[in-house]
């Protein structure tokens, strides 16, 4: 039998390769999704910068309609003054043809908002509820995805435009925090630089291009936008500019024509004004031959294209640093163990979670802790410290004889007489010059409390215990406790410290060794004299007393 014939295979390196929108569609959704999972985490914890493209622009420069146009829908909020209050990552997502286009945001998961107004009323509530409703800002992100078959897969993080004059809430530093915001997007390697400048200004001194260049000096990931190309005074143009020769950027720039706020009060679709764009790059001479690289259909291809290549570049980077970080998660995540579900189980692991706790914090009073630090005296060697150095150092700097003078002393025994003359000292002016003296304990001791107080609370806070680490609530619950604990017993311990220094003002202890009354102060004081007059004799000792002067008779 003939064999049947069989069709050549096409050999695998003459396949052709996916195209770019191909590639994008592939690649940028996956960037996406991580995004949306480090968002739900948290930003504590974004130990992984993901490519993206943002969006930086003075106020006024027509960064809204940019992104109205393309996504070829009203969706922003307009108004006068900063309008962009929060950074808005928006996620643009190609769909079939046949779909019906849509929104969600992050914050609302599971809604899908089909009307465009709904979603811009839902960005300024949104907006509002963290920013305030009179022109604060926050830092804190609104995420956007739109499915649309008229867009390309792309995303962007639309950033307040840069202001210099503060309004309603606005701190007075208003532009300094602004390009903070900026900074912390755009100075990351992987983040592209959409630099959007109004060509009805003066191009050469833009705000976007400038903090732009700071970011990227050498130009290789900004894309210059350059807007309101038609409202530019007569006899100028931005040909230089478009070309690259007056600040060059690797990636280039693209030229746009704005909707003007006339077009959008009278409803004019962003559909005739791509049409009105196109027809303004094709009849004007200037930029005739730039036709083709200006408008926000080209911006679009160039952003995606931009994007996906960008994506290529960093993707094996990426990888491996998302393969080791998950390495080091399993591992940790591992190293906690199972949790039980049964009522029983949880309280054992509780409970044996509050008991290692508790061993823990024992552990750096005793001073046996296996993390025992070899930078800083803390634990149970502070405490020691600051009774053997702080506390004793402050009772030795207490002169017991300051503020005391000999008019105090004087003035208080005449007081103590009454109208009477007083053959001995009394006793009263004595005790209310030493209480006086002895209440100046009080305020060392209780600093001293204070300071043991401040270490314990410290320790409470080092005292990590690792199966911690998988309950943040519960850490945070102990650290309540334990704080209000500590700070319960502060108090009677300042209490107690002001009844010990008053049980000693109360009772002086004058049978004390140390202690010199006043028959002892007298026989002390007559020995001096009598010893003092016996050196005088021995001095003088073989001399007589003749007419008042000293006569030798030996």
């Amino acid at each position: 039998m003939a064999e049947e014939p069989v069709a050549p295979s096409t050999p695998h390196h003459q396949q052709s390769p996916p195209s770019a929108a191909s590639l994008g569609h592939n690649v940028i959704p996956i960037v996406n999704k991580l995004q949306d999972i480090f968002a739900q985490i948290g930003t504590n914890f974004n130990p992984i910068e993901l490519p993206q493209v943002a969006v930086v622009g003075c106020q006024s420069s027509g960064k809204s309609s940019v992104l109205e146009a393309l996504v070829g829908r009203d969706f922003l909020p307009r108004g006068s003054g900063i309008c962009t209050r929060r950074p808005l990552v928006l996620q643009l997502v190609q769909i079939d043809a046949t779909d019906e286009e849509y929104g969600e945001f992050l914050h609302v998961p599971g809604t899908r908002f089909y009307d465009f107004d709904e979603i811009r009323r839902e960005i300024q509530a949104e907006t509002d509820r963290e920013a305030g409703g009179n022109k604060g800002l926050s830092d804190k992100q609104i995420r956007l995805k739109i499915f649309s078959p008229n867009v390309l897969d792309i995303t962007l993080v639309d950033l307040p435009g840069i202001t210099k004059v503060p309004v309603g809430d606005q701190p007075s530093d208003i532009e300094s925090r602004i390009r903070t915001m900026i900074m912390s997007y755009i100075k990351l390697p992987t983040c592209l630089i959409l630099a959007v400048t109004p060509a009805n200004s003066d191009l050469a001194n833009s705000d976007a291009l400038q903090i732009a260049g700071n970011a990227d000096p050498d130009g290789y990931r900004t894309i210059g936008v350059i807007t309101k190309l038609d409202i530019m005074d007569r006899g100028t143009d931005a040909r230089s500019f478009l070309l690259g020769k007056v600040i060059p950027l690797r990636l280039g720039y693209v030229g746009v024509v704005n909707r003007s706020q006339e077009d959008i009060m009278l409803n004019r679709t962003i559909k005739d004004a791509l049409v009105a764009e196109e027809k303004f790059f094709r009849s004007q001479p200037v930029y005739n031959d730039l036709a083709d690289r200006c408008g926000v259909p080209q911006l679009a291809k160039k952003l995606n294209q931009i994007l996906v290549q960008h994506i290529k570049k960093v993707l094996p980077g990426l990888k491996s640093h998302i393969s080791a970080t998950l390495v080091s998660v399993a591992k940790e995540h591992a190293s906690f163990g199972e949790l039980t579900e049964s009522k029983a189980g949880m309280g054992a692991l509780l409970l044996n979670i509050l008991s290692k706790y508790s061993e823990a914090f024992c552990s750096m009073i005793e001073g046996n802790n296996e993390e025992m630090s070899t930078s800083e005296i803390f634990g149970g060697a502070r405490i020691h410290y600051i009774f053997q150095s702080l506390f004793v150092k402050r009772l030795e700097e207490v002169d017991p004889c300051e503020d005391l003078t000999d008019d105090d002393i004087r003035t208080a025994i005449h007081n103590a007489t009454g109208p009477r003359s007083a053959l001995f000292v009394p006793d009263v002016p004595f005790e209310v010059l030493i209480r006086r003296q002895i209440a100046r304990l009080l305020d060392p001791s209780v600093q001293c409390a204070r300071f043991v107080y401040h270490e314990l609370i410290k320790m409470s806070h080092r005292c990590m215990v690792h199966e911690l680490q998988r309950f943040p609530v519960l850490r945070k619950r102990i650290d309540d406790v334990t704080g209000n604990f500590l700070r319960d017993g502060l108090q009677p311990s300042e209490t107690m410290i002001g009844h010990i220094v008053e049980m000693e003002m109360d009772y002086i202890n004058s049978s004390h060794p140390n202690f010199i009354g006043g028959s002892k102060a007298v026989e002390i004081a007559m020995k001096q004299v009598k010893s003092s007059k016996a050196a005088t004799v021995q001095k003088h000792k073989g001399l007589t007393v003749c007419g008042g002067l000293f006569v030798k008779t030996t």
